[in-house]
């Protein structure tokens, strides 16, 4: 699909949109595509387990039981990481809205933070979320646009976009 002429519209985001953003992706990139990581962390908590049980080797089984931790320890330090990132550059926008042009080479961003330019050919990957998408320009670098007052053609353009759809993300209570 081409993208015709260019496209102008402003974004508004809230709490949900950044707070969805932030927790699909760490469940994306730390849970869903680490599943080796999360296997080997199962293996090892019931092998120390069962040495704890065994009244063999403590030591052993007290450092596989720390490295067992691991995958948690590394889920959340990203999930922290990105919190406090993201939610601080949200929180310092005094209005939080963005003018937004998308044409054929690629979307401009502008609120009361700066400006930016996502060229396409940058541009890795795409995900759709119920209230927004997220532009991903590397593994963990994303800008998210909320949909409510995206144009319907810039909507469907950004489907076509190369994109892996993020697993379903657990329910908040």
């Amino acid at each position: 699909m081409h993208l015709e002429g260019s496209h102008r519209f402003t974004v508004r985001y809230d709490d949900n949109i950044v707070r969805d953003a932030i927790r699909t992706f760490v469940w994306r990139r730390a849970v869903v595509e680490q599943k080796m990581m999360w296997i080997i962390s199962a293996l090892m908590l019931s092998f120390s387990i069962y040495f704890i049980f065994s009244g063999e080797s403590g030591i052993f089984a007290g450092v596989m039981l720390v490295l067992a931790l691991a995958p948690v320890i590394f889920v959340t330090v990203i999930w922290r990481a990105h919190k406090v990132s993201i939610f601080d550059r949200y929180k310092r926008m005094g209005d939080p809205k963005a003018d937004i042009v998308v044409d054929a080479d690629g979307i401009d961003i502008v609120s009361d933070l700066g400006s930016g330019k996502l060229a396409w050919r940058g541009i890795t990957e795409v995900w759709e979320r119920p209230r927004a998408f997220m532009i991903f320009s590397g593994d963990g670098q994303f800008n998210t646009l909320p949909r409510e007052t995206m144009p319907e053609a810039v909507q469907a353009y950004l489907r076509t976009r190369p994109r892996l759809e993020p697993a379903e993300t657990p329910v908040q209570g």
